[in-house]
């Protein structure tokens, strides 16, 4: 175990009510920023691991913050565990006149420079003789000290990591008989594209999902070796936890019914290291994802569904926000059933990282309150936003897919044509599939040609930086910052006779890009006219 683990697995019993701590991923964005600003974590907030919350508003504005090699108070500041010699709980009892005990308690912190730190201010709702004995363990069990980041969803994580994921499901779905369906193959290209697979990546999985066979059959222990090499120590539950509810539902997809006898996760579930609370909680979050979108449901009984889920994941001990690194069964993005769920007050905000993909899903719709249901369509806003995303990342599936089978397709056709003994008449057929593929994949890019320009206009030709620095000035909406002024170039423009400096948009950018600007610059309300005048102000006096 290593030490981000043991701090996110042990932190809550510092507190008197385990309320005051907050464990990523499961830190509101707000709460997350407050505690970035005060405690001044500007270069180091994705390594947050838990926030000890003494404020008496519940702001996170005051208390303990932990990473991987450092605990910090609002007040007294950094200490870096290797630098911690021990840390004592004291409790002083004394009597006065009139014979009425007073109890002075703290705890004192010897750093190995022999300074001596007195604690106790901003630890009100603290059990101080926990907290002393929990940083004893830190100082005394370990000896590797090394920040993580915490805000990473799957599809931010590296190729390598994505392809063994990709992998272990698609062994499930062969060694159940031997072959693997269009349904399994379906949710397969479903995931693929949440996770944002490279060409390259999808390549090597249409390979393996091609050529595999009970003799040439990867072991699972290979690939969760490759998963712990390229991820974290302290995602691990997390991802074990996203893996089995991806599999569950391509478990689900293959049956009438949406049973829960599934030989493969239980016979391997002590390789995923799963408990059966977890793998309950799994089971229940492909179960809600179902109802979320293929029942009727209205805004309340999504959140109701969800609250009911985050009840459930808090029994298992494991962040709700796990279920949802890889995204939604039902085809969401992490960005977009965070959203949704964030909107509905729920608090899902930090499921993703804090580059754009997680971003957005933060922001996306703030704008966008739970209205009160006087019109009967308000009511069904959360389901109509999921829905929308749902179709975006279908649509690009089959984009995906298009290009998948041109390759098949221009394989063949090369095979074919080099093989002496194929009639003339198979050649001709074959050819004409690769015309109707080529037309096929011509129709898609003019799809894309079009909806690449309806994404520009959800950009602003020329940027306006003072108003987007103004936007962005949290420590977690920075990134937004760099991603938007990447898409722009710096150039010279005559206005009214005169030349002057603007960022102008770029030409060629990818349509998925220009999606997503379009989405920031939505749910930053860049184009709201208060933050117009703001921006303008700031550029006069910045």
């Amino acid at each position: 175990m290593s030490v981000n683990v043991y701090i996110k697995e042990n932190v809550k019993k510092i507190a008197e009510k385990e309320k005051n701590v907050l464990v990523t991923p499961d830190i509101p964005e707000n709460k997350l920023n407050n505690a970035v600003k005060a405690f001044k974590c500007e270069d180091f907030y994705e390594s947050i691991l838990a926030i000890y919350d003494d404020s008496m508003f519940n702001n996170a504005k005051c208390g303990l913050v932990f990473t991987g090699e450092r605990v910090i108070h609002n007040s007294y500041g950094t200490f870096v565990y290797a630098d911690i010699e021990s840390v004592e709980h004291i409790v002083n009892i004394t009597v006065n006149d009139k014979g009425k005990e007073n109890t002075d308690e703290f705890i004192v912190i010897k750093t190995k420079d022999g300074k001596e730190h007195k604690i106790k201010d901003d630890l009100t709702f603290a059990n101080k003789k926990n907290l002393a004995e929990f940083l004893n363990t830190i100082i005394t069990d370990f000896k590797d000290f090394k920040e993580e980041n915490q805000l990473t969803t799957i599809s931010e994580m590296s190729e390598e990591f994505k392809k063994a994921y990709l992998k272990i499901i698609v062994n499930m779905t062969y060694v159940d008989d031997g072959e693997i369906d269009e349904k399994e193959l379906a949710e397969i290209l479903l995931l693929m594209t949440r996770l944002e697979l490279s060409k390259d990546s999808r390549f090597d999985i249409r390979t393996y999902l091609t050529e595999i066979s009970y003799e040439n059959l990867v072991s699972i222990e290979d690939f969760i070796t490759i998963i712990k090499e390229h991820s974290e120590s302290s995602h691990f539950q997390s991802l074990m936890i996203s893996l089995a509810k991806d599999m569950i539902n391509v478990h689900f997809s293959t049956n009438d019914s949406m049973s829960r006898d599934f030989k493969f996760l239980t016979e391997n579930q002590s390789l995923f290291n799963l408990s059966d609370d977890e793998i309950d909680l799994a089971f229940s979050a492909v179960e809600n994802d179902y109802k979320m979108l293929k029942e009727d449901l209205d805004d309340n009984a999504i959140k109701k569904n969800a609250e009911d889920l985050a009840t459930k994941a808090a029994a298992a001990g494991a962040p709700l926000a796990a279920v949802y690194i890889s995204g939604s069964v039902v085809g969401m993005s992490a960005a977009g059933i965070t959203s949704g769920l964030a909107t509905l007050g729920m608090g899902m905000g930090m499921t993703g990282g804090l580059v754009v993909v997680g971003l957005i899903g933060i922001m996306t719709y703030k704008g966008l309150k739970h209205l009160t249901g006087a019109n009967e369509l308000d009511k069904y806003k959360t389901r109509e936003l999921m829905l929308h995303e749902v179709i975006k990342q279908t649509q690009k599936t089959i984009s995906l897919i298009i290009d998948d089978i041109n390759f098949v397709v221009q394989k063949l056709n090369d095979v074919t044509l080099n093989h002496a003994e194929q009639s003339e008449k198979i050649k001709k057929l074959v050819q004409m599939m690769a015309k109707y593929q080529s037309a096929i994949k011509t129709v898609d890019n003019k799809t894309n040609h079009y909806q690449n320009s309806a994404n520009r206009l959800q950009c602003p030709r020329e940027l306006d930086i003072s108003r987007l620095k103004s936007l962005t000035a949290e420590a977690t909406k920075k990134p937004l910052f760099n991603f938007i002024i990447e898409n722009y170039k710096e150039e010279s423009i005559q206005v009214d006779g005169k030349q002057r400096n603007a960022f102008l948009l770029r030409d060629n950018i990818d349509t998925e890009i220009l999606d997503k600007m379009g989405e920031i610059f939505k749910s930053l309300e860049y184009f709201d006219m208060g933050n117009i005048m703001k921006g303008k102000v700031k550029g006069i006096f910045g």
